[in-house]
This record gives structure tokens, C-alpha cells and sequence, in this order.
């Protein structure tokens, strides 16, 4: 009998799954720069492009496939990696470094990958874009040298777990619940595409495992806990029985609980209404946000506009029809739009003709905005147009204080002026929010609320920041607390501040999905709630269990505590065992 082996990593889809390992290899090839004589460059860019064309079929095949049993969540996952294969950086990006350089596409298209999956630095969602970036790369690289190796995971005929050290969102698309029941991987967070896919089809799962792909084999019985981040190899007989009876239970009562949940409206039980609105960022998500409850847009991540035609900019008009198309699809409900939330190492060198050693901390977000205000004026025009057509809201990332928010606020009206001029129509009382995610903008929340329509606290930077966290560092990431006091008393007081100065304060960051924190946050003075659209159901559910005396109990409790560890013991013993079960983590079954 092989002997039992425990890994902790980050729970990134709840459920158990148990049952028999399937370890897969990585498939990456080893790639070589080959330089190409200058008169068969043109051929070398013909084959890329040829590469490029299956590559768009075989993602088209695996959309359809996908489409058949997920039909709600197939246009998110495909369609960014789709939108990457028209004449973006990547495919623009290479041809001419296979030209300029003259050298084979396979070497260019590995530079291009790499140039942008570096510009990211840690900006908001970088693993969902890198996720995705990487997806396409493996796959080019794929079909240029001949290869049909990457896995389809479709073809199972017995219940199993995939264990593997990365698995791209495509792959990940095409787990079959029906035979794929957990899969844990070496590398990968909460935010990657590929955990939240698996959210979306519920599948269990557990990433940053680190080595686990080289200590267990094959055949080897495995126990997934995707709500605890837990993961037990050849476990001892009883445990594993204790862990199947566990799962039953959890399957049975999940998606009745979660179909009854969408139709119901976000109030608590003494009757206080909660705003849940969806994270989205391709207009294509519209639907999907709208058909699991979604009161509209609190975060719109305007960031694509940028890559998909990178190294060019979009137009006013490709803004405006962009925006437009939010607005009408939201219809009564609000849409938030965050403004540029990029910049940094490598990606935007030509624009910013520099490189920084530090890009997350360096020339992005609405640094890299007011630098180039004609960038900036460009896509406020768009927002405005499109304020017509709905109930649109404009948010400024990253502000650090007041000044950078009048500034911001200077250009706004600067683009009015040009709009004003030109006889084109928008909304005057357009509402102007800000991103709390930044340590000193949550000190001054009482000076920024007096210029400020609304706040919305981005808790992932602002945890980062606070706690000096890189939180895409996994030796350092058991230091990323959300329930760390320094981070709640920080939401405390943006939260009055913004009440004393009548301006609501929502939250747009990954804890506003996590349903055992939703009381805390109520308790806080919390009314606007936004998040990936397949948590909304669970979130509801959680609002609903409660009552906002009870979590102003709660709150009042936790406030005194002095530890992260503490606070995250109360949450265990207090909080998670009166949520009910489609929002509570599933039990922890304590091994030999």
C-alpha cells in the first residue's frame, strides 16, 4: 500500500471529488531560434498564418463542443482566445519580428508570448490573461511544428482526478463532470481562467500545489477538496469512505439549492436589499452575467480594447460601440467602466519609450493615463457617447489621493469640451467612482468621498498593498489574508466615509465573491456586492441566510480580534456554520 500523502494549496472550485489519479505530463516543446534566409521570409510568415488559421478552427471545434453541455459559460472562455488570433499583438507582434529579425516563426511567436505575458507585472487579473495568452501560444506552437499532442481530456470511460503541473483553459473547458470529477495542479490561483472555468462546470479543485505532479502516480487514489485546498494521496479506508459519503451529500443538494437561488431576489431576512452585480470583461459575458442574477456591471475591465489590437490603440469609435453595447444589454441595471488599468514592463514600451524594473508599482493604471491624456481623452469620449444608451458609470484605478482624482476629473470634463464642440450628445450627470485599492487612498476615503460618486474597493491590490504581498508569489502567498484586521479596518472606514458623505461603497475584488465573508461585509455597512457571475447564486444565498443585526454582531466580535488567524477561526466556527450549505465549504474530514 502506498503511503498517504497531504498537500495544501489554494482551493479554487468547492466540492470533493475522490477517486483514481491521472497524471499528466507538461506538453511544451523545447524550441530552438533557426535564423531563415531573407528570400523565403515571406514563406515563414505564410506558415505562421497558416498555423494561425488551424489554430482558430481547432478552438472554433472546441467552442462547439463545449457549447453542447455548458452553454452558458462557452462564449467567455473561447472567445478572448479567439479575438487574440485576429490581428492582435501576438499575430501582428510576430510576423514582424520574423521579418525584422529573420528568424523561424516558432522563436518570434515565443518572443511576442513573452514580451506580453511580461507587461502584466501583478495588474488586476494578470492570471486569467496570461492563462489565456499561454493557451494559444501551445497551441500555435502545436500546429508549426507538426504535433497533435495536446491533451483532450473528453475521452475518460471511468471517474477520475487529472493531476498535472498546468492545464490551459481550453483543456480545463473540456472536463466531462461526467468522467472528470477534481482536478489539482502545480501552478495557478483563485483568478486564473482555468479555476474559474472549473467554478463553472463545478468541478472540484485545488491549484499551487507545487511538486504534487511528481509525487503521485497514476492509478493512485486520490481526495480533492476544492473548498478547504486540500488534497490527500492513498488515503487510509475509513477516510476515504468518510470523504465519499461527504461528496454524495454535497452533489445532492448543490444544484437544487443554486437553480432556486437565481430566482430569488438578494435581501436579507430583515429585509435589506444587497446590489449584486457582475465582474466582466468581453461584452459576450453580458448574457451569462444577466442569466445568473446579475443587477448589472460593477466592474467592466476595459483592458481588452487595449491588447486585442496592441501595439495599435482602439478608436473613440471602437470604445463607444463597446460601451454602447453594455449599456443596452444591461438595460435598467448599472454598468461600472474601469478605464485603462494597464501599462508597465515591455507592454506599452513604444507608448511610454522606457522599460520599468518594477511595473506594479511603476507607470500604470491612471499614472499611465494622465502621462498620455490623449490615450485617456480618447476613451472617456467613448464612455461619454455611450452614457446615452444606459446607465453608464465611469471608475478611475488606482488614485492614491485627491489630486490625481481632480486631475482625472480635469480631463473628463476636457472631453466633454471636445464632445460639446462637436455637436455630439452624451449624459451630463455621468457618474464619476474611483478603485479604493490603494493603502493611501483608503487613509484619505473621507477627503476622496467629498469628490468621488462612488467607491468601489478593489480588495485584491489593496490586500497586496497593504500586507506587502506579491500575491502571483506562491512562497510568500499564505500571507495573503483577506480577513487580516489591518485589510477590515481599512474597509471600515472607507465604508463610513463614503456613508457620511451620502456616496455608496461597493466592492469589486475577489472577496466579494467568497460567501463566508458576506456577512462581515454587511456587517460593515456593505450594500454592493460585485463578482464573476457564477458566484452571484452563492453569494445570494449566503445574503439571504442573514440579518443585518446579526452581522453587526458578528462584525463587532471580529473587530476586537488581533490576528488574521483569529479572525479566519471565527469565520470557521461562528460565521460558516450558519450559512447554508450551497455557500459554506464543505466539511473538513480530519485524516489519521
Amino acid at each position: 500500500m502506498s503511503e498517504r500523502l497531504y498537500f495544501t494549496g489554494i482551493g479554487a472550485s468547492a466540492g470533493i471529488a475522490v477517486g483514481k489519479a491521472v497524471v499528466l505530463e507538461a506538453a511544451r516543446p523545447t524550441l530552438f531560434r533557426v535564423p531563415v534566409a531573407r528570400k523565403d521570409i515571406e514563406k515563414e510568415v505564410e506558415r505562421f498564418r497558416a498555423a494561425r488559421t488551424e489554430t482558430r478552427r481547432q478552438l472554433e471545434t472546441l467552442r462547439a463542443r463545449f457549447e453542447e453541455e455548458h452553454r452558458e459559460t462557452a462564449g467567455s472562455i473561447f472567445e478572448a482566445q479567439l479575438l487574440m488570433l485576429e490581428d492582435s499583438a501576438l499575430i501582428k507582434g510576430t510576423e514582424e519580428t520574423i521579418r525584422g529579425e529573420g528568424i523561424n516563426a516558432e522563436w518570434a511567436l515565443r518572443m511576442n508570448t513573452h514580451r506580453l505575458t511580461s507587461s502584466f507585472g501583478d495588474v488586476d487579473d494578470r492570471e486569467k490573461w496570461v492563462d489565456n495568452i499561454e493557451d494559444v501560444h501551445d497551441r500555435l506552437q502545436q500546429v508549426l511544428l507538426g504535433r497533435s499532442d495536446h491533451h483532450d481530456l473528453s475521452e475518460f470511460d471511468e471517474d477520475v482526478v487529472i493531476v498535472s503541473p498546468r492545464l490551459s483553459p481550453s483543456e480545463t473547458a473540456l472536463l466531462k463532470t461526467r468522467r472528470v470529477i477534481g482536478f489539482a495542479t502545480d501552478k495557478g490561483g483563485r483568478t486564473s481562467h482555468t479555476a474559474i472555468i472549473a467554478k463553472a462546470l463545478g468541478i472540484p479543485a485545488v491549484v499551487g500545489l507545487h511538486a504534487l505532479s511528481r509525487k503521485i502516480r497514476s492509478g493512485d487514489i486520490v481526495i480533492v477538496d476544492g473548498s478547504k485546498g486540500e488534497v490527500i494521496v492513498s488515503p487510509a479506508a475509513a477516510e476515504q469512505a468518510a470523504y465519499v459519503k461527504l461528496r454524495r451529500a454535497y452533489l445532492e443538494g448543490e444544484e437544487k439549492r443554486l437553480r432556486i437561488s437565481r430566482e430569488l431576489p438578494a435581501v436579507t431576512r430583515d429585509g435589506c436589499e444587497i446590489l449584486l452585480q457582475a465582474n466582466i470583461e468581453l461584452p459576450e459575458q453580458m448574457e451569462v452575467a444577466l442569466r445568473h442574477g446579475a443587477q448589472g456591471v460593477g466592474l467592466y475591465r476595459s483592458e481588452f480594447l487595449f491588447l486585442n489590437r496592441s501595439p495599435a490603440l482602439p478608436t473613440e469609435e471602437e470604445h463607444y460601440h463597446v460601451y454602447r453595447e453594455l449599456a443596452e444589454k444591461s438595460g435598467r441595471y448599472p454598468t461600472v467602466i474601469r478605464t485603462l488599468d494597464l501599462g508597465g514592463e515591455k507592454y506599452f514600451h513604444e507608448v511610454l519609450d522606457r522599460d520599468e524594473n518594477n511595473p506594479v508599482m511603476g507607470m500604470r493604471a491612471i499614472r499611465f493615463c494622465l502621462a498620455r491624456k490623449d490615450i485617456f481623452r480618447t476613451q472617456l469620449r467613448g464612455i461619454l457617447r455611450a452614457s446615452r444608451h444606459g446607465a453608464i458609470h465611469v471608475m478611475f484605478p488606482l488614485i492614491s489621493g485627491l489630486e490625481e482624482l481632480r486631475e482625472a476629473r480635469q480631463v473628463l470634463d476636457e472631453a466633454r469640451d471636445e464632445l460639446r464642440k462637436r455637436g455630439e450628445p452624451f449624459a451630463e450627470d455621468l457618474k464619476v467612482g474611483i478603485m479604493i485599492e490603494v493603502p493611501s487612498a483608503a487613509a484619505v476615503a473621507d477627503l476622496l468621498a467629498r469628490e468621488a460618486d462612488f467607491f468601489s474597493i478593489g480588495t485584491n491590490d489593496l490586500i497586496q498593498y497593504t500586507l506587502a504581498i506579491d500575491r502571483s508569489n506562491e512562497s510568500v502567498s499564505y500571507l495573503y489574508r483577506p480577513l487580516h484586521p489591518a485589510i477590515l479596518r481599512s474597509i471600515r472606514f472607507v465604508v463610513e466615509a463614503a456613508k457620511s458623505a451620502g456616496i455608496p461603497a461597493g466592492m469589486c475584488g475577489e472577496m466579494a465573491a467568497d460567501p463566508a465573508a458576506v456577512p462581515i461585509l454587511l456587517g460593515l455597512g456593505m450594500r454592493q456586492l460585485s463578482m464573476d457571475a457564477i458566484s452571484i447564486p452563492t453569494v445570494k444565498d449566503a445574503v439571504r441566510s442573514l440579518t443585518l443585526e446579526d452581522s453587526r454582531t458578528m462584525v463587532g466580535e471580529i473587530m476586537a480580534l488581533a490576528t488574521a488567524v483569529e479572525v479566519e477561526e471565527y469565520v470557521q466556527s461562528r460565521i460558516e456554520p450558519r450559512l447554508p450549505g450551497s455557500a459554506v465549504p464543505a466539511t473538513r474530514v480530519e485524516g489519521p
